[in-house]
């Protein structure tokens, strides 16, 4: 009698049903889940194709939750800021909820800026984009006040977010602010149009990963336990991102063109505020508010070393990053644009931000009240 096929290769013939019943056991799962959740999250998978090229529309990924936790190698550099959980949740369009609240508001609010103003590490009733509305309904309108601001985004990347989906929106106000990741990537790059990997206005092939792309599938076969994982994940385990945006300017020294720097970003502010008029929108600028002062405090030392290794010196770089709110005041006055200036309202102290430009809980709310005042006479 002829043995048996598990007879002769038992090994492989329990990793084929191990395989296979993980496999099955990983659908049986997503369905349980789709009977809980009814419409999964939207998820955005990038193109693989040879030669595709696709605009980046930098925005944070729609219909999630995360539970962010600060790392504790980033709780070493600030003073301010809780080691806690922060809910940190997105609407379908990838805005930071709570968002719409009002089916038929009497006005509608966007705000697009960078980390500033999406302020993870902020409780979520607290972010100023939000709260900023609430306080405005004391006049007796319904307000919806909408969050775009993402991590690293310039004034480019809110440029694409007003431009591909804020406008659906039909906003009456358009507020933006943006400084220092524009000073950041015009340093490093000298052009907004650059391969930086995660800051490039165009996804190429060069800017995909083995590991990215198995995300993308992941995401897409799915979702639910995906988003469940990364939930867990936040909770229980919070590696250290070593990820390096300029990971290619290290090591050498950054020739800066000061005059391009600040061209290309007052050309942005030109071109948000003359895209929002041309669709009927009232634009609104607001400085970036910081603790860079004369004399630097130690969290202000430690942010500013990798500037030191390029040869920026911190006095030099405080410069720069002061010329750019100026701008932003230039451009506002020139264009007759309100300009709310939170870098001279908000103190340069730790009471209000946890390193060099972030809020913390008190300096949001404190931002969110002088936003309400000076929006409050243009919202009526």
């Amino acid at each position: 009698m002829k043995p048996h096929r598990f007879e002769k290769h038992p090994t492989k013939t329990l990793i084929l049903i191990v395989i296979v019943f993980l496999f099955f056991a990983v659908f049986a799962a997503e369905m349980i889940l789709s009977l809980v959740e009814q419409k999964p999250p939207v998820i955005l998978v990038k193109s693989a194709a040879t030669g595709v090229r696709n605009i980046r529309l930098r925005e944070s990924l729609p219909s999630t939750i995360q539970i962010a936790t600060p790392a504790d190698s980033h709780l070493r550099s600030v003073d301010t800021l809780e080691k806690k959980a922060f809910r940190f949740e997105t609407d379908e369009d990838g805005y930071i909820t709570p968002s719409r609240i009002h089916e038929q508001p009497d006005i509608t609010i966007l705000f697009l800026g960078g980390s500033t103003t999406e302020c993870k590490y902020v409780g979520e009733e607290n972010r100023f984009p939000y709260l900023a509305g609430r306080l405005l309904e004391e006049s007796g309108k319904k307000i919806n006040s909408i969050n775009s601001g993402v991590d690293g985004n310039h004034s480019m990347h809110s440029m694409n977010i007003l431009l591909n989906k804020g406008l659906a929106l039909n906003p009456d106000i358009v507020v933006m602010m943006h400084n220092i990741n524009d000073l950041a990537t015009l340093m490093h790059d000298n052009t907004y149009w650059n391969e930086n990997t995660s800051r490039s206005l165009l996804i190429t092939n060069k800017h995909r990963t083995l590991a990215g792309n198995m995300k993308d599938i992941v995401r897409k076969i799915v979702p639910r336990l995906y988003f469940g994982a990364r939930i867990v994940k936040a909770k229980y385990w919070n590696p250290v991102d070593e990820t390096d945006e300029f990971a290619h300017s290290r090591g050498k020294r950054l020739a800066i063109d000061e005059r391009n720097i600040f061209e290309l970003f007052a050309g942005n502010l030109q071109a948000f505020i003359n895209v929002s008029r041309a669709y009927g929108i009232i634009p609104v600028l607001m400085t970036q508010a910081n603790r860079f002062k004369e004399n630097p405090d130690s969290i202000i030392i430690k942010h500013m070393k990798p500037m030191e290794d390029l040869g920026i010196a911190y006095q030099k770089y405080r410069s720069l990053y002061v010329h750019m709110n100026e701008i932003v005041r230039e451009v506002g006055s020139a264009n007759h644009v309100l300009v709310i200036d939170l870098a001279k309202e908000v103190p340069r102290s730790n009471s209000y931000l946890y390193d060099p430009v972030h809020f913390n809980d008190n300096g949001s709310r404190y931002v969110a009240r002088l936003i309400a005042d000076r929006l409050e006479g243009i919202s009526k």
